[in-house]
């Protein structure tokens, strides 16, 4: 499977449909998609720092939207910016679902990256984790 994401028009917002051949992998190109969105300059971020973290959700959907919107809390509160993504852990049971990662990169330099697009939040809009054909995909509207 080549592709990662690919980017969807969407009436105010954006949007990209994401693509992974497990739900950890899914959630690694989510994450490269919405930076990919975010900089413009996505190749030159370096990945000399580390963020990791670890959260817990009823369900897939509401994780992913957790994982992605504390990234976005680190790019426009702390200004880090991230390039690589590891889903570390991702365990599901019933009505609940915890999930650990590590993210690589570096802190938000205009010259070196260029302007930030801003993105307020990952929504639940149209947002459904679907299992076809053994590729697990997502679509995921952000707010912008």
């Amino acid at each position: 499977m080549k592709k990662k994401f690919e980017l969807i028009e969407h009436t105010a917002d954006v949007g990209i449909i994401v693509y992974g051949k497990t739900v950890a992998e899914l959630f690694e190109n989510a994450a490269f998609g919405m930076y990919n969105i975010i900089c413009e300059n996505f190749s030159k971020i370096s990945n000399i720092c580390e963020y990791n973290n670890s959260i817990s959700e009823v369900d897939l959907e509401s994780c992913l939207v957790s994982f992605l919107n504390d990234l976005l809390y680190q790019t426009f509160v702390n200004k880090l910016l991230f390039s690589k993504f590891l889903i570390t852990n991702l365990k599901t049971e019933q009505n609940s679902c915890i999930l650990s990662y590590q993210c690589f990169g570096e802190k938000y330099e205009k010259q070196k990256h260029g302007v930030l697009t801003e993105l307020k939040s990952a929504t639940f809009h149209q947002l459904k984790i679907v299992k076809q054909n053994d590729v697990f995909t997502a679509t995921i509207i952000f707010d912008t």
